[in-house]
């Protein structure tokens, strides 16, 4: 469950497209899932096209030797949902990486603590980590309690979390970013959290009597996080079914990329034109490429 096709506003822009756009849309809303968003926005389904090898929309922008990658990064970097967003990656909190986070805040709260600390975010990532890696850092000496109750997680998570961390907390997470996409993961784990902490409040580490490289040396190859996030159904954002309400009927992925230049979204649009891709040039590309269902229709028959 994720992208809300009987919203009453999406379903009947969703009847009018073509299969394979409808697929790209709900993709988009699994995209959004995974990013923690709390609606499935332009920017969500914009990365979505440029993601898809096989859609029309990649094929055009690769012929106006363009970075699809490229693309959908920028969109990436400024769509709704939780995630560090740096020059040289972006990427997202895994589902227990969140968890971390949303009970550090909590828990901190409780505790009267103006801003979520190092200590109080290693804790809460250590207390995520599988038992395994939790047995290695307990035979390091340190002390790992248990996981808090379900009662501690809030109802839902924003970007406007990052606010109630300190200055080195939110240096962890920078770091975190980096550690998990050296690694080449989809996704910061809570490992990756526990390590940012160490390695960027030395004072901490001491304290604890763990260095990064000691903690890094015992977790070794176990800091990936594949959970999936919880089902949960994703209402459409009001600038992406305008955008939708523009199109013609039997839409296609090149119609869709070709409507992020209407105006609708003006950010969007800056980064296609960034590219080259250009109103001008899809239009000319109409045709020339198809999504897969279309390459797959018999043409008419031949004389």
């Amino acid at each position: 469950m994720t992208l809300d096709i009987q919203d009453p506003e999406l379903a009947p822009l969703l009847a009018s497209l073509k299969p394979y756009a409808c697929s790209l849309l709900e993709r988009a809303g699994m995209h959004a899932l995974r990013l923690h968003a709390d609606s499935v926005s332009p920017e969500h389904l914009l990365s979505i096209l440029m993601e898809d090898e096989d859609s029309a929309a990649h094929a055009a922008v690769l012929h106006a030797f363009a970075d699809p990658e490229t693309i959908s990064g920028e969109a990436l970097a400024i769509s709704p949902g939780l995630m560090v967003v740096a020059s040289g990656s972006t990427l997202p909190f895994s589902p227990r990486a969140a968890g971390v986070l949303a009970r550090a805040r909590v828990l901190g709260a409780a505790g009267s603590a103006v801003e979520v600390g190092t200590a109080n975010l290693l804790a809460q990532a250590a207390a995520a980590l599988d038992e395994d890696s939790q047995a290695a850092l307990r035979a390091a000496g340190l002390p790992i309690g248990a996981a808090s109750p379900a009662s501690a997680e809030p109802p839902a998570l924003g970007a406007a979390l990052f606010k109630h961390f300190s200055a080195p907390a939110k240096r962890a997470l920078s770091a975190a970013n980096r550690l998990a996409a050296g690694q080449r993961l989809r996704a910061i784990a809570p490992a990756h959290l526990l390590l940012g902490c160490l390695m960027e409040d030395a004072h901490l580490a001491q304290v604890l009597g763990l260095s990064f490289q000691r903690a890094r040396i015992l977790l070794g190859a176990r800091t990936a996080d594949d959970s999936l996030p919880a089902p949960r159904r994703l209402p459409p954002d009001p600038t992406l079914i305008g955008l939708l309400r523009g199109l013609p009927a039997g839409s296609d992925s090149l119609a869709l990329l070709a409507r992020f230049l209407s105006g609708e979204t003006p950010e969007l649009a800056q980064i296609l034109i960034r590219s080259k891709v250009t109103a001008a040039f899809l239009a000319r590309a109409r045709g020339a490429f198809l999504d897969p269902e279309a390459a797959q229709e018999p043409g008419p028959p031949r004389r």
